[in-house]
């Protein structure tokens, strides 16, 4: 924890996603220093349009890498942090070098709050290796955070903010109270999310934020949240001896190429007329041969929970990029992060054998979401968030069902914020971080440690191998045990 007043940062990568939430997140904060911000050199000038708001902040600008840090950097970082006494790092870069950053922070010992996903690689839809070493980053990050906390206490924190989602609480609290009362876990979850982005087919080549031209997709973009959430809804249900031992997993890719298939340049036309040539800039043919090795657009998978080698229960992930948005222009916006047209759709089924039933429905109805109309708990507001929950009258105490509840009832501390809810409860996420860095928080009062990350690791991990076994045309269950286990060695 911090000798000082002030919680000494340091930011590494300020893309859309950091200006938005991790800036003004810091800033309101009164007793940190964001000491320097480190970002790519084709990213100078867009960044230091914030130079007034970061005039007590150094810069650094760099080279593009992979992987592996470059020795002179990891240098030249480690003495800055001992000469400026720097007690975390947020790291908010490209995912291909999130785990390169988070090694080089373990190394000096320093507090991390880590962007999802914890890894993915340039080539994940296609190599079985870079599918595999999604688990392996995780375990190795492990074992070495295992190793620093011999010497020093400092926490790790995956930027997973459904954890902190008044909403999600609330949802857990109902299956944990049911758990109780019957011994009933989670018998079904079935989850929904659709980023609402309609791109055109060049930029599907050439766009770099949220890419596919690297070779991974959705899943590795705002998919690791689903895949931690449906974790996080079963484990909530879980009372004694109940919980699954062993999980397969299948899964289903709607990559560039069939994409292209569901509207082809024709179809562009009839949409756009004969202007949609102006940003045409390869035909149908083309395409398919250079986004032959794209990442996922869209994704499905099952996956089946065991025990003692009977299924107890099936998990449905469905994850879209590709669905109704907001978009009716051919060239993109500057904003690719909340703008050009993105609209959000979210929804989760869960059961509970005969006892319960929770739905959340989160459907938003525009793209307008900086426009302050005040909270929007309404559908299609920018915070819709409805829960519906049935219980059977043996556990429902006599009251009525269903019962509703809206984002207004749920809402806690941001009732009054008209921010999406979604990125108000990030702020929260660098609050913790920052308490427990001034000594305000232990780490036990820590909601989303890297320690409680495994399983959401493996679903990832999984949903990539399965895809890759299918493509081959080899068998495409894939199997992991289902245990957090490596929670104990902190």
């Amino acid at each position: 924890m911090a000798e000082s007043t002030n919680v000494r940062i340091i930011l590494i990568g300020c893309g859309p996603h950091a200006k938005r939430i991790y800036l003004p997140a810091l800033q309101r904060l009164a007793n940190v220093e964001l000491s320097l911000i480190i970002e790519l050199k084709e990213k100078e000038q867009d960044l230091l349009e914030h130079g007034e708001q970061l005039k007590n902040t150094d810069f650094w600008f760099i080279d593009a890498f992979e992987n592996t840090l470059p020795e002179h950097l990891f240098r030249r970082l480690s003495e800055y942090v001992h000469k400026n006494r720097i007690d975390g790092v947020i790291i908010a870069t490209e995912p291909m070098v999130h785990v390169a950053y988070s090694l080089w922070a373990l190394e000096n010992k320093l507090n991390i709050l880590l962007d999802k996903p914890i890894s993915t690689y340039r080539n994940v839809t296609t190599s079985p290796e870079s599918a595999n070493n999604i688990l392996m980053d995780y375990l190795d990050l492990m074992e070495k955070y295992v190793e620093v906390q011999k010497n020093k206490e400092t926490v790790f924190i995956i930027n997973s903010q459904r954890r902190f989602h008044d909403g999600f609480e609330f949802v857990k609290s109902q299956l944990n109270e049911v758990a109780k009362k019957t011994g009933c876990p989670a018998t079904f979850i079935q989850a929904y999310h659709c980023d609402g982005q309609w791109r055109l087919p060049s930029e599907i080549v050439t766009q770099e934020y949220h890419p596919y031209c690297y070779g991974y997709g959705k899943g590795s973009h705002s998919g690791y949240h689903i895949f931690d959430t449906v974790y996080q809804l079963y484990k909530s249900s879980i009372i004694g001896d109940k919980m699954a031992d062993e999980m397969e997993i299948i899964s289903s890719f709607v990559q560039p190429n069939g994409f292209f298939k569901q509207l082809n340049a024709n179809d562009y036309k009839k949409i756009f007329g004969e202007a949609y040539s102006e940003v045409a800039k390869w035909s149908d043919e083309e395409l398919n041969v250079l986004c032959k090795d794209f990442g996922e657009i869209d994704l499905s998978s099952i996956i089946n929970l065991i025990k003692d080698d009977q299924t107890v229960a099936n998990l449905s992930i469905n994850l879209l990029h590709n669905g109704f948005a907001g978009r009716t222009w051919m060239h993109p916006g500057t904003d690719l992060y909340k703008g050009n047209g993105r609209i959000k759709h979210e929804s989760y089924q869960i059961q509970q054998g005969p006892f319960q039933n929770i739905q959340i429905h989160a459907y938003q109805g525009t793209d307008k979401h900086d426009i302050n109309n005040g909270v929007e708990d309404h559908l299609g507001g920018k915070n819709h968030f409805d829960v519906f929950v049935f219980r059977n009258p043996i556990v429902s105490n006599g009251g009525h069902s269903p019962e509703k509840y809206q984002f207004s009832d749920l809402a806690g501390q941001f009732s009054n914020d008209s921010m999406i809810k979604m990125e108000s409860v990030k702020f929260k996420v660098v609050e913790d971080f920052i308490d427990f860095l001034s000594g305000k928080k232990t780490k036990e009062q820590l909601r989303s440690r890297i320690d409680d990350h495994l399983i959401p690791v493996k679903i990832m991990s999984g949903i990539y191998r399965s895809h890759i076994h299918r493509k081959a045309k080899e068998d495409c269950v894939v199997k992991y045990n289902f245990d957090s286990k490596i929670a104990e060695l902190v």
